[in-house]
């Protein structure tokens, strides 16, 4: 896959963030869904359908990847590699990326897109890239022709709510001394990345406003800045118009609404509602389940799809 030097193209163009009512993170993401509830479409943000968008659109991948990295030269090239990591022994965790790519220069940058309510996500970064590092390297390779590593999570809300930095980078530094004073242990040393993407818009964007074209696209806050960007900009045209045809897709859309509703219960379970629930009867147990879901900010919509209830039921016992 190969593109013109990207700062050359419109669509990567700095983008003024205009001036919006500050919102949370996840009142942010609540408006995203209802703007795709409202035009039936499948969510950017949802894993199945970020993971075809981009795979099929590597020229905005790459001009993501830019975005993000914001490297001295622009990358002009990407080659897409295999995202299942297998165990090097018997019982080691095995691992599925999502997007997995490696630059001309050799960079390797795993992409991983979080919807809902991630959890350990440090932990699976320092994991993920130490897999990546360890895979980079054959036996009998010498150690310099190790690659960059780098993992990139898009979070769709929040999730350092504790940082007001939306965008958290991490590498191997020298810890001694000044803050100023650290260096880099190598140009080579793995690195992460978080951005949480309800929280740019929070801040709107006001942080990183490279990316503000791709927050507008990713969680517009209203349909009207859904179709702006998309008039604007030629490249963010071209992915409506393929959100549009892979949401028209019903496996696609089934296999998502799975994924999400899995995620649901993840996050219950984790909660202790159900066991909760449990304890209390079956009644009880759908009440509980139903108030937790509400209260983690789910669309009334999902839960009642999740729990088999009608509105009026949940309004009941809400």
């Amino acid at each position: 896959m190969k593109n013109g030097n990207p700062t050359q193209s419109k669509h990567v163009k700095e983008i003024k963030a205009k001036p919006e009512d500050a919102v949370s993170a996840a009142v942010a993401v609540q408006r995203a869904l209802a703007v795709f509830n409202s035009l039936g479409l499948i969510r950017p943000t949802a894993d199945l359908l970020f993971k075809r968008l981009m795979s099929d659109s590597p020229d905005a991948l790459l001009d993501l990847l830019n975005r993000i990295l914001k490297p001295a030269r622009p990358y002009i090239e990407l080659e897409f590699l295999n995202t299942e990591v297998a165990p090097n022994a018997e019982g080691e965790k095995a691992v599925r990326l999502d997007l997995l790519v490696k630059s001309a220069d050799g960079m390797i940058v795993d992409v991983e897109i979080q919807s809902g309510r991630p959890t350990e996500l440090e932990q699976r970064a320092v994991y993920y890239v130490s897999r990546l590092v360890s895979e980079s390297v054959k036996s009998g390779s010498p150690y310099q022709l190790m690659p960059e590593c780098v993992v990139i999570f898009l979070i769709e809300g929040e999730y350092f709510r504790e940082r007001s930095q939306a965008h958290l980078s991490f590498e191997f530094c020298q810890t001694a001394g000044q803050a100023a004073e650290r260096e880099i242990l190598h140009p080579t040393s793995p690195k992460l990345h978080f951005i949480e993407l309800g929280k740019l818009v929070s801040s709107g964007s006001g942080e990183d406003p490279i990316l503000q074209g791709w927050i507008d696209f990713m969680l517009p806050q209203t349909v009207g800045v859904w179709e702006r960007v998309a008039g604007e900009f030629s490249m963010f045209s071209e992915l409506k118009k393929k959100v549009e045809g892979y949401s028209a897709d019903d496996k696609l859309a089934m296999q998502q609404r799975a994924i999400d509703e899995a995620c649901v219960a993840h996050a219950l379970e984790m909660g202790g509602a159900l066991k909760r629930g449990r304890e209390e009867g079956r009644e009880e147990h759908k009440i509980a389940v139903a108030r937790a879901m509400i209260a983690e900010g789910l669309d009334k919509a999902v839960v009642c799809r999740v729990l088999k209830l009608s509105p009026e039921e949940l309004e009941k016992i809400l």
